[in-house]
């Protein structure tokens, strides 16, 4: 918590020519550490089977923009909270708790295509060039500090007001004005995409009935207006649609996410296949291997043939394992015990080959590569992977330690060198200056 406080001070105190981000490099620098600052306290979720199917459906999206103003990215945070929101630099954040809300993929379809539409208005911008003391570093810290720090894991990322300098207040909401042109901008392109766009209209409904008056969703806060958007969209909400790419990502959501009790509560509403599969994520996390691998022996999907590779590499049937996991595995964790199986053959260019594309992703992918580049004599990389691995575990003096280490090498690219030097940072100014 010590480290979260830090962080979010440097964040919101930073300069001030970076920290209005009026300007797209500067939009691009403060997002920048916006989103480092969630990757090192493990908020945000790599698991394709989670994450592709939003990606897909932002590129998409996409895809009808003329002239877009940014290389739109989705992330998908670790909170409960039924939320989305945007930020400078063309990034989008889907909360879990929105991704269990949905009851199609229109729906969300519908909320990413808003979310796009305040990043190609460049509504953001607009707020933050509008006001004389408040920045984006400072709104993006507040909204950090709600999903850094809440005791209430359903808190999320609202409409937040804080004190700044002891009298201005921020309110991360947008105007009435933007809400209108985000919902106008998102219904042209998801129809463009050949999207119902009856889907923004349903959500909008169902969760302002659902949560009723006295206790709105933090989508509703950092998104007012509701009645007037909901007839401002002239659209009959219709009925939702899930197929099956809907209930792909769902029971992955809840397989990989929620408690032992409510996945078992949630998969009998989850119809066959995904219902196994669902129960299959679920008993694979909590180590019963041999009843995932009979739940999941059915199912013919990639991401059961994954999760069937790794419950039995965990039960040490590497061979059957691996013929799986060569074809199958897409998680940092079915990555790492692929490559696990590879430097048991002594196949080690071949293992960390297979991590590369999810370093810094995954503590164990990260501590995984350290000791594979070890023993391929590539100490600078080696140094470079400890140092990500002890930033996100805490470990002050081994981070500390391996990031000198690395900096000692003269050819490591620029990005990562950056990178070495803002952990250096937040490390020495953090905890021992706390006490």
């Amino acid at each position: 918590m010590k480290r979260i406080l830090i962080a979010l001070l440097i964040f919101m105190t930073a300069p001030l020519g970076m920290a209005h981000a009026t300007g797209y490099g500067d939009e691009k620098k403060t997002a920048r550490d916006f989103v480092n600052l969630l990757e090192a306290n493990n908020l945000i979720i790599h698991d394709q089977a989670i994450t592709w199917t939003v990606q897909q459906i932002t590129d998409r999206l996409a895809n009808h923009i003329k002239e877009p103003v940014y290389t739109f990215k989705v992330y998908v945070v670790k909170d409960r909270s039924v939320n989305a929101f945007s930020i400078p630099d063309g990034d989008i954040f889907i909360n879990l708790g929105l991704l269990l809300f949905i009851q199609d993929l229109d729906e969300l379809s519908a909320v990413i295509g808003h979310e796009m539409g305040h990043c190609q208005l460049r509504h953001y911008s607009e707020d933050v060039a509008s006001s004389k003391k408040i920045t984006a570093a400072t709104i993006l810290g507040v909204l950090a500090g709600t999903l850094l720090s809440s005791k209430n894991p359903e808190a999320g990322a609202a409409m937040v007001l804080s004190s700044v300098g002891g009298s201005e207040n921020i309110r991360l909401a947008y105007s009435r004005e933007h809400e209108y042109a985000a919902d106008n901008f998102s219904k042209e392109i998801n129809i463009a995409s050949g999207v119902d766009p009856s889907g923004m209209p349903r959500f909008l409904i169902r969760l302002r009935t659902f949560y009723g008056f006295s206790d709105i969703p933090e989508y509703l806060l950092t998104h007012p207006y509701t009645e007037n958007r909901i007839m401002n969209m002239k659209e009959d909400s219709g009925k939702p649609a899930p197929d099956n790419n809907y209930w792909m990502l769902y029971a992955s959501v809840v397989g990989l996410s929620l408690t032992e009790s409510e996945v078992n509560t949630r998969s009998n509403h989850i119809p066959e296949p995904y219902k196994s599969l669902a129960l299959g994520l679920m008993q694979t996390r909590i180590g019963k291997n041999s009843q995932a691998l009979k739940l999941l022996q059915g199912v013919d999907l990639p991401l059961a043939y994954e999760y069937r590779g790794l419950n039995l590499y965990a039960i040490g049937k590497n061979a059957e394992a691996y013929a799986f996991l060569k074809d199958y595995a897409k998680s940092p964790i079915g990555m790492v015990a692929l490559a696990e199986i590879l430097q048991g053959r002594n196949q080690l260019d071949e293992a960390i080959k297979t991590l590369l594309p999810l370093q810094s992703q995954s503590v164990r992918v990260d501590y995984t590569l350290g000791t594979l580049y070890e023993k391929t004599n590539k100490p600078a990389l080696a140094h470079v992977s400890f140092a990500r691995y002890f930033y996100r575990t805490e470990n002050s003096k081994a981070c500390i330690y391996h990031i000198d280490e690395a900096l000692k090498a003269k050819d490591l690219p620029k990005d990562t060198v950056d990178e070495l030097k803002m952990m250096k940072d937040m490390m020495k100014k953090g905890p021992q200056n706390m006490e």
